[in-house]
């Protein structure tokens, strides 16, 4: 998946979380999460450890995705597929 497609993605993601039920809580990090991305794919020197160590922003972002993907699993199953392939634009794109 390229950059255009993860920007895609998260705009889908953004509407289903408008048509999902699945609290402020969950929102608000689900949507933290889709800036904090924007951003690295705005600036990808900034999601980039500068030390070359790959534990920076960028590895980051893919935890947080993966945690947001365990939270939603059960309840949420559409925005779960979202993110699932979110993660996945992020690993191929190497953010």
């Amino acid at each position: 998946m390229n950059q255009a497609s993860l920007i895609e993605k998260l705009k889908q993601l953004r509407a289903e979380l408008v048509a999902a039920p699945v609290g402020e809580k969950l929102q608000g990090q689900l949507e933290s999460l889709i800036v904090d991305i924007e951003r690295a794919l705005a600036d990808p020197a900034a999601g980039s450890s500068e030390s070359g160590d790959s534990s920076g922003p960028a590895t980051n972002l893919s935890g947080e995705t993966q945690d947001l993907l365990l939270k939603f699993e059960a309840d949420h199953p559409e925005v779960t597929g979202l993110l699932n392939q979110v993660a996945t634009a992020l690993a191929n794109l190497g953010i």
